[in-house]
This record gives C-alpha cells, structure tokens and sequence, in this order.
C-alpha cells in the first residue's frame, strides 16, 4: 500500500498570494503524490495486487475564502485518483482519495499562522479531528478498496455530495448517493450563506476600522 499524504497549506487572499506560492502548492501537493505512485504503480499492476492512497482534503471537495492557491492543488488530486481508477481496477489495483477535515497536525498549526481572519472563522464552524481518527479511517477504507474516504457526518455529506462521476465500491453506495443529495444540498445552500455571511461581516468590520483609523 503507498499513501500520498505528503502535503502543505498556505492560506490567503488571491491578491496577496504570490504566484510562485501557487507554484510551490501545486508542487509539493499534487507532483508529491504523482511521481511516489509513477515508482510503484507498474509493479503493483504485474503483481495484480496493491492499493494507493491519494490524501486530498474538504477544501478539495469546495472552495473556500483563502484558499485560491491550495484548494486547486487538492481538486487536482481527485481528477488524477479517478483517472488512475480506470486504468488500473482491472489488475486488482485499487486507489483511495480521502478528504480529510481539519486535523490537528504540526501542519494545521502552521497554516493557521497565515489564515486571514474570514478563513479562521469559516473553518472554526466545524471540530478539528485527531490525528489518530483521520489515519485509521483512511487505513480502513483503503483495506476495504473504497475509492472515497470522508471523516465524519461533514465529510459523509460532502462525499455525497460532489461525488459527481466518482467511482462507487457498491450498488448500496450508490444508491445512497441518488437519494440524499437533495437533501445534502438544501443543507449545504445554508452553510454557504453562512460562510458568505462570515465574509461580508469581516468586509464591514475591516471597512468600518478603516474609516476610524482615518477619522482618528
């Protein structure tokens, strides 16, 4: 089994981000999982037998405020694990991309250090995982050669709902799929209200200290 999990974040507004650090996360988290699964993937396939991990994140599964350079390196991560579903399911190879939330990692604190203010409180709408539950999950699934790996009832809906032309591990998953989206959608139109809710009141607050600062 080779898990991809070699990642980094740097958060900002788009504007603010210079273009070599969209560069430098394209790199490290889409590259870094590109040329470990190129080393091993045509032994896997004589062999007919291996399972590959891609660790992508929620914030590749939607967009968020901040994210313009990671977010793209973390959807490109499921276009690649679908691609190489195809190719190599017939040798009983199978792939795995988790969407881990955020987890509570040496990485998670660093990226914190650079979140602007509308990033930090849209993610604080939900709990941060450990560690040890996110790697047993995604441990679990790969076992079991489920293509999606989601952490939680979150990470449930939002596999349901962007599962798109996804691969299914059961007719059940499916299905499953088919008759929650409706509902999985009208919950996830109040959570986007929410977090443009959250933009537009740091976009006052930032207006309104600026006025001040000018008046003072």
């Amino acid at each position: 089994m080779l898990v991809n999990c070699a990642g980094m974040s740097l958060a900002g507004k788009f504007e603010d981000l210079e273009v070599s650090t969209f560069e430098r996360l394209m790199s490290v988290n889409y590259l870094g999982s590109v040329y470990p699964s190129r080393a091993v993937i045509t032994t896997m396939k004589e062999r007919r037998v291996g399972r590959v991990v891609f660790v992508s994140s929620q914030a590749g599964q939607l967009g968020l405020f901040g994210f313009t350079a990671y977010s793209p390196s973390k959807f490109a991560i499921r276009g690649l694990a679908e691609a190489l579903q195809m190719e190599v399911k017939p040798y009983n190879v199978y792939v795995t991309v988790a969407y881990p939330p955020d987890t509570d990692t040496p990485g998670f604190a660093e990226e914190n250090k650079t979140k602007p203010l509308e990033t930090r409180l849209i993610s604080e709408t939900t709990s941060v995982c450990k560690p040890e539950q996110v790697a047993k999950q995604i441990v679990k699934d790969a076992i079991q050669g489920n293509f999606n790996s989601s952490i939680g009832s979150d990470g449930y809906m939002l596999s349901s709902l962007t599962c798109g032309m996804a691969p299914v591990t059961s007719i059940t998953e499916g299905l499953q799929q088919v008759v929650t989206m409706g509902l999985f959608r009208t919950i996830a139109l109040f959570y986007l209200g929410s977090f443009d809710s959250i933009v537009r009141r740091c976009m006052m607050q930032r207006a309104k200290s600026e006025i001040a600062d000018k008046t003072a």
